[in-house]
């Protein structure tokens, strides 16, 4: 806890519990955890001069509390958060339309730290499971999350990922995993990028553009034989397709297939 300063009363409490229980030949974990924290936004939330954007504004702490817990259970969890958060401090995107002299719609872009006194509730829970059959495995996670107000912290409802891959050895002594992964997440008002500060910003409500519903999807190969581990990858398979909205950042799109290999090799004495 701070006593001195302008961050004065800035504090974080955090802490854990966990409880093992025996149950069904195997063991229940469960998890507790939280935290309470008053926090003074950093310096460049308050402080910022450049070519294309200035401002020095005295903004108040942010409050947040959260409180969850998770349970697992051999290949299975189960966790769930709930978060409030006072004074959330983020930046946002302002655009302002003009027209050229051929008549084109343009706009002037600019960027400033917004703050909101209103609370923001936020709800994450998650579920994970794993799959085991012989040589066949498969890694899932789904995770539904909600924000209170989706124009000051917007958030996809659901992120789901999966994993499916073969693991076996060649000729007993060549670890080998074959297989591919799909990463997904709904719809929503992604941050957009800003250059002029070379971060993330909410959208202009003006000209807001919705990302997601479009699976990424993955195909790999990896091998490691002693000291040696190489793979071979293509990601983004479905990137020629061209159906869909390839973005993980309003007008940036994402690279189409790539196909990338990489080894690396331990010497010791």
């Amino acid at each position: 806890m701070r006593t001195t300063g302008k961050e004065w009363g800035e504090f974080n409490v955090e802490g854990d519990a966990s409880l093992n229980i025996p149950f069904l030949k195997d063991t229940l974990h469960i998890i507790a955890d939280g935290y309470v924290r008053n926090e003074q936004p950093s310096f460049f939330y308050e402080h910022f001069h450049g070519r294309n954007a200035s401002w020095d504004k005295s903004l108040d702490m942010e409050f947040r509390t959260r409180i969850g817990g998770a349970v697992k259970y051999k290949d299975t969890r189960l966790s769930f958060h709930f978060e409030t958060i006072q004074n959330y401090t983020t930046f946002a995107e302002t655009l302002e339309p003009y027209s050229d002299e051929d008549g084109l719609r343009l706009y002037w872009h600019s960027v400033q730290p917004i703050q909101t006194a209103k609370n923001l509730r936020v709800t994450e829970a998650s579920i994970s499971q794993d799959f085991h059959w012989g040589v066949f495995n498969w890694e899932n996670e789904v995770t539904y999350q909600r924000s209170s107000n989706e124009d000051i912290l917007p958030l996809p409802m659901l992120n789901v990922y999966s994993n499916l891959y073969l693991k076996f050895k060649i000729a007993k002594v060549l670890s080998t995993e074959i297989g591919g992964d799909v990463r997904y997440f709904t719809k929503y008002y992604a941050p957009t990028y800003s250059p002029i500060i070379g971060q993330f910003a909410l959208q202009d409500a003006t000209e807001r553009i919705k990302l997601g519903n479009y699976p990424i999807i993955n195909v790999y190969a990896n091998f490691h034989l002693k000291r040696t581990r190489f793979y071979v990858m293509a990601s983004h398979v479905n990137g020629s397709t061209g159906s869909g909205m390839p973005f993980l950042a309003p007008h940036y799109p994402m690279n189409l297939r790539i196909i990338r290999f990489g080894i690396s090799w331990n010497f010791f004495n």
